[in-house]
């Protein structure tokens, strides 16, 4: 399309200001005066985390960042989509045609960077890196006024005497309020030497209308907890415990079994994307991956997959494709690492990854 230019920048982990391995890409797509942009970050090593996404310029040996939002990483796995004005940065009055790269930094201290333009490499550590602020223009220089000796007595005699007024008008109204307090003193005083011996001051009818609002909401909260108690459920509803046997047999009562690769000790089972809810439910973020949806939209289908081992078996979730550089590359990226052809020398197979027990 005329127009359009769209590229891909591959995102990378930095520690101690040194990079890492590859952690995810960004897709952007210029198209006339917007910019689209996504960040699909994988194989982030923190169970949760928030991060702050920027799109960064290069000033002088510092990166200096415009915020354009932010993502959470869950289960080491995030994405973000955002768009803008070509023109205009949202947080500041940079183009992105000024901009170097994309910057991300997590609330635990993690950094993560993409540059695509070339130069001199950069220090990726938080002590180079700050947010873009405006340059405020100089205000212009107050002038100085001249006076002479006698004026400056004149307005030294004159400030004198306002000094003066306040502190008299402050004794004046402080008299005033010290005889108020007095007087309503001395009324309080003589209302109580009025009342008879046996009856109750005000102050004491209150204390008493206190106490028994104390005694009343005390009885009420030992009747709650009686009650909660009564009722409480046990902590395995709300933390349920789960047997991968118990999965697995499941998932064999509505699918059938087959043994597509050659090794002899691995079962599988061809499923469809809805599915995906039968498994725990720490793993229903897997319906999002970008990879696996391509996967499934291409074959129809995904793979749960038991391989029995000497000591414990272990069971795995595969999404069909072909064995491919630009695959792998991919499938690595979205957290599928491993591939398993369903003969020894065919390229078709499954890209899988096990399940943590």
């Amino acid at each position: 399309m005329a127009g359009m230019k769209r590229f891909i920048a591959y995102i990378y982990g930095y520690e101690n200001a040194k990079k890492a391995g590859n952690t995810g890409f960004a897709r952007i797509e210029l198209r006339g005066e917007e910019c689209r942009l996504e960040i699909h970050l994988r194989s982030v090593y923190a169970a949760q985390t928030h991060c702050r996404v920027y799109l960064f310029r290069k000033q002088g040996n510092q990166m200096e960042g415009s915020l354009i939002g932010e993502m959470d990483v869950r289960n080491g796995a995030g994405d973000f989509a955002t768009a803008m004005k070509t023109m205009h940065i949202p947080t500041s009055s940079l183009s992105f045609f000024e901009m170097d790269g994309i910057f991300l930094c997590s609330e635990d201290g993690r950094i993560f960077m993409s540059r695509w333009t070339e130069g001199e490499p950069l220090t990726v550590d938080m002590e180079h890196f700050g947010e873009w602020r405006e340059s405020q223009p100089e205000e212009p220089p107050v002038e100085e006024e001249l006076y002479t000796k006698e004026d400056l007595h004149k307005r030294e005699d004159m400030h004198a005497r306002e000094d003066m007024h306040v502190k008299e008008d402050m004794h004046v109204k402080e008299d005033m309020h010290a005889r108020e307090d007095v007087h309503k003193t001395e009324n309080i005083i003589s209302e109580t030497e009025n009342k008879p011996a046996s009856g109750k001051t005000p102050v004491q009818d209150s204390m008493k209308r206190q106490q028994e609002n104390r005694t009343q909401i005390t009885r009420s909260a030992q009747k709650y907890d009686s009650e909660l108690a009564a009722t409480e459920l046990p902590a395995r509803n709300f933390f349920p415990q789960y047997q991968w046997t118990d999965i697995w047999e499941q998932f064999l009562k509505n699918h059938p079994a087959s043994m597509p690769f050659s090794e002899k000790n691995i079962t599988c089972i061809k499923i469809e994307l809805k599915d995906l809810r039968e498994l725990p439910r720490k793993y229903w973020y897997l319906g999002n991956n970008s990879f696996l949806l391509h996967g499934f939209f291409n074959y129809r289908y995904l793979v749960i997959g038991k391989i029995e081992e000497d000591t414990q078996n272990r069971w795995f979730l595969g999404v069909p494709g072909i064995y491919q550089n630009q695959e792998r590359v991919m499938a690595i990226i979205f957290g599928f690492p491993e591939f398993m052809p369903e003969q020894v020398e065919n390229r078709f197979g499954c890209w899988y990854r096990f399940f943590e027990e």
